[in-house]
């Protein structure tokens, strides 16, 4: 089923929204880099991810616009020449990054070839575009979308698999699923306010397997067979509003939940044999992404240091298994979970930035002593990265570069808690069992302006 899904889905690719890369790793470098606190003044194009606000903000080529008129501006004309500039928005952006992770996946199960190469690789593309080339509002006004796309080549990969089977929920095949955001963000108070409206989106469909002719034989068979899937994406809300005032940011957003669904998904076997006619009634759910309800506060200090903090709540208590397992699997334990994020930057140079973080992301899974063997780990996110602003000011061969080209790199390590599972009934094929992990990530990014 898992191509003949992907098959149908290629053209739904720009609207699905049911990834994790981004609430695992980060959605771009340079927010990556303060261990994603970043929902109070993100103002890049991942900001449609972390706080569609973000949106409605100066991007860094026009606040380094701004910052060279005021540089030349004559002190006797300064009010007169500012309120020119500040009324200007007229930069768009894109951006791209590539992001390599390696999970390091321990367990004490026999059952470890799912472990094996695990990789998380991904890519990223965004873009903003200034709504004020079409109509001046006299204020930014921008609609930006950001897409996280496996870089394994797989569009993505749908497992609606036993739970007893060990499987690990937030890295290798669970992870490969594009995630698209987008939004519009609005400068409604000048300097102050921002809110952004953004969406995401699930799919949700349904269809039917028919195979005819199915002879009743000890050796391999392919009856004819015919297979219709309908899936459809859904389009959720996703919320932001930013404040600003003197050296003080404040920011919240929501994130509604996505997933796929296809249900029901009727399968008909029919055989030679006295015209035995087979039904199954059968329901795929995967690619769970929780609501996601943020709040953030940032503080910049003489201008060149600013200190972050991100509370995020993960609403994991609202899976649910598919409707299918139900009938032969228990209900997994989750629970809802809150992640701290902390970060620091230190603006170096106009042309120079460095970043350090530190993020805490608890398991929402419980202690499985039942059937289910559910893997998830408590994880410790330690981050350092850097950015590199390449101006008409870095050298005699780029006096004619009209904007900013921005490089950023990212470094990062998450150490995963070990955990022992002591099963309430252990058996030989179900025992209690250990696991841990780690997981290193390097990822690299590209920003320019148009």
């Amino acid at each position: 089923m898992k191509p003949l899904v992907s098959i149908f889905l290629i053209i739904l690719t720009v609207r699905i929204h049911a990834g994790s890369y981004g609430d695992s790793y980060g959605a771009h470098p340079r927010a990556q880099g303060m261990a994603s606190a970043v929902t109070s003044f993100v103002n890049n194009c991942s900001a449609p991810f972390y706080n569609p606000a973000g949106l409605g903000r100066k991007n860094e080529q026009e606040l380094r616009e701004e910052k060279k008129n005021l540089a030349q501006t004559d002190p006797n004309n300064q009010t007169n020449v500012n309120q020119s500039n500040l009324g200007r928005s007229g930069f768009h952006e894109i951006c791209l990054s590539y992001n390599h992770v390696t999970p390091i996946q321990q367990t004490s199960l026999e059952r470890r070839e799912r472990f094996a190469n695990t990789k998380d690789h991904y890519g990223s593309f965004g873009v903003t575009l200034n709504l004020n080339e079409v109509y001046d509002f006299g204020r930014v006004v921008r609609f930006g979308f950001n897409i996280l796309t496996p870089a394994t080549g797989n569009l993505l990969t749908i497992n609606d698999q036993n739970p007893n089977v060990a499987r690990t929920l937030q890295s290798g095949a669970a992870n490969e699923r594009p995630t698209i955001t987008g939004g519009l963000g609005i400068e409604v108070w000048k300097n102050h306010i921002f809110v952004g409206l953004g969406f995401t989106a699930f799919a949700r469909g349904g269809g039917s397997i028919l195979l005819k002719n199915v002879p009743i034989s000890p050796d391999p068979t392919t009856p004819d067979q015919q297979v219709i899937l309908q899936v459809k994406p859904i389009i959720n809300p996703s919320l932001g509003i930013q404040f600003h005032y003197k050296n003080f940011d404040l920011g919240f957003s929501y994130r509604r939940e996505t997933f796929l669904s296809v249900d029901p998904l009727a399968s008909r076997a029919q055989t030679t044999l006295l015209g035995i006619q087979l039904d199954l009634d059968l329901a795929l759910l995967d690619l769970y992404q929780p609501k996601v309800y943020s709040g953030g506060l940032s503080y910049l200090y003489l201008g060149k240091w600013r200190g972050a903090v991100d509370v995020n709540l993960e609403k994991w208590s609202e899976f649910k298994l598919s409707r299918t397992k139900l009938t032969y699997s228990e209900q997994i334990q989750v629970k809802d979970t809150t992640n701290v994020r902390v970060g620091l930057e230190y603006l170096w140079r106009d042309d120079t930035s460095f970043r350090v973080g530190y993020a805490r992301r608890p398991s929402a899974i419980g202690d499985l002593s039942g059937r289910n063997n559910l893997l998830d780990f408590d994880k410790n996110i330690y981050t350092i990265g850097m950015s590199y602003a390449l101006t008409e000011n870095s050298g005699s061969w780029f006096r004619n570069l009209k904007k900013a080209i921005i490089f950023d790199l990212v470094f990062d390590f998450q150490s995963w808690s070990p955990r022992q599972i002591n099963k309430s009934i252990p058996t030989e094929s179900n025992p209690n069992y250990s696991f841990s992990g780690k997981a290193y990530h390097i990822g690299i990014g590209i920003t320019t302006f148009l």
